[in-house]
């Protein structure tokens, strides 16, 4: 199936619904928000790390700082003691959702928000919660460093103390302590590892890197979000739309379009029965050479599925006949016992003698005669009963060869005569009706000449149905 054909069958049939899902999520967020004030934003930017090689991996690099910056800008413990000292009533779950982390370009610089009713205490949490963050950065590149230094300085410190005694015990006269030579030897050694180890844990925090307050708190001006909420509701909306009409087509697939339908059936596009007299009359020539291409003289308009309106079926009957000739069946009562026929090509129904109407039909279901043929003009009327000879007739009717339209319901089933298949459809067909199509042209044997096609959707009351059966 084509991609187009798809779009077509969503839009197509459930425009109404795409319309409905867009524009009622659409008005209803915009009802409710036009009448709230937007919160009050303060935006505070901070030195996530003074390391150059933080922003060499690019933005990896930079997500990763983000990340840092906004799990400790969220964490409870930082927000309960930033909201304790600074007085404000706040619950620390609305708080974190308030707050907003975002990179600036590659840099390790990021740009902490938060948001509030109140300006005054969004620029206070803004600073507050940058500090806190800071320090917390700082304490954990910085802090197992400086703790391993201020045990080295306390070591340092004691064994400086023992070293003095020990020098003097070494160096005592006349009698020098070898022991206390010793262990000053091993105080010594110890003392210049130390430092030795003292130094690589000072360059180590110097390059650790140092994270800092780069910009205080400022207000940000304030932004309608009306306009950008409503839009993405609508266009939520217009997604469960389209999940909706992509079930509902799963469950119940149509084809969109006349012309598909005519390339699903394997048949010409005959034409349009309701674009104007020229497209009507192109219609009727095209039923003639198709019914004439099959050898048949009689027509049925099948509608897919269902029956179709009698004033569609004669108006595609007069463009088949194509002049101002209409034949009627005598009423009861009129004629000779025996005399009566069928006006399939009009829905069923019997035409009076003075009835000037552009259908016709020369003969009904079955091959039987009509009994009276009326000029459409009003002029010249022949009738069995008037005993009228062709001779009289002021204008006589051209003779050739009549093709016959019928509704299908008007057709006679025991009939021995071959009729062709016309299939009416509308914008949007259901494949269930092609479906049927294609079985009443297997069961009877009759060829499908074609599709004619209508601007709006085909259906028949069951009045007009019952009537024309009846008729």
């Amino acid at each position: 199936m084509e991609i187009d054909e798809v779009a077509a069958r969503v839009v197509r049939s459930y425009w109404a619904l795409l319309l409905v899902m867009t524009v009622v999520p659409l008005v209803l967020v915009g009802l409710v928000m036009s009448g709230q004030e937007p919160p009050a934003v303060a935006k505070s930017r901070l030195q996530a790390s003074s390391r150059a090689t933080d922003a060499a991996p690019g933005d990896a690099g930079v997500s990763i700082v983000v990340s840092q910056v906004k799990a400790f800008a969220t964490s409870e413990n930082l927000l309960s003691g930033v909201l304790r000292r600074q007085r404000v009533e706040r619950s620390t779950v609305k708080v974190a959702k308030a707050i907003e982390v975002t990179g600036l370009g590659t840099s390790t610089i990021v740009e902490l928000a938060v948001k509030d009713a109140d300006p005054e205490v969004a620029r206070r949490l803004a600073d507050a919660i940058g500090a806190a963050v800071v320090h917390e950065i700082n304490a954990s590149n910085q802090g197992s460093i400086k703790q391993q230094m201020d045990e080295i300085d306390d070591r340092v410190r004691d064994l400086e103390k023992k070293l003095g005694p020990l020098s003097r015990r070494a160096g005592a006269q006349p009698n020098p302590d070898i022991g206390a030579a010793n262990e000053r030897e091993r105080v010594q050694a110890e003392l210049t590892d130390l430092r030795s180890n003292r130094s690589d844990l000072q360059t180590q925090l110097s390059t650790a890197g140092t994270a800092s307050v780069v910009q205080p708190a400022v207000p940000a001006p304030r932004t309608n979000p009306v306009v950008m909420m409503a839009s993405i509701a609508g266009l939520v909306g217009l997604i469960g739309g389209i999940l909706i009409a992509v079930v509902t087509e799963t469950v119940r697939p149509t084809i969109p379009g006349q012309r598909r339908v005519a390339r699903r059936l394997g048949v010409p596009l005959l034409g349009w029965a309701d674009q104007g007299p020229g497209r009507l009359i192109d219609l009727g020539r095209r039923i003639r050479l198709a019914a004439k291409k099959e050898g048949v003289g009689r027509v049925a308009l099948v509608g897919a599925p269902g029956p179709l309106p009698a004033d569609l079926v004669s108006s595609v009957a007069s463009a088949v006949y194509g002049d101002d000739t209409k034949v009627v069946t005598a009423r009861p009562g009129r004629d000779e016992p025996g005399d009566g026929g069928t006006d399939a090509g009009t829905g069923g129904g019997a035409e009076g003698e003075g009835d000037a109407g552009p259908s016709l039909n020369s003969s009904g279901p079955g091959g039987r005669t009509s009994t009276s043929v009326v000029r459409a003009g009003g002029a010249a009327v022949m009738t069995k009963k008037s005993g009228v000879s062709p001779s009289e007739v002021t204008q006589p009717v051209p003779v050739r060869r009549l093709c016959h339209v019928h509704a299908f319901e008007d057709v006679d089933p025991g009939s021995d005569e071959v009729v062709g298949v016309v299939v009416v459809v509308g914008p949007v067909t259901r494949v269930a009706g092609l479906e049927t199509v294609r079985d009443l042209v297997a069961a009877s044997g009759w060829p499908l000449l074609g599709v004619v096609a209508t601007s709006r959707k085909v259906s028949a009351s069951r009045k007009n149905a019952s009537s024309r059966s009846r008729g």
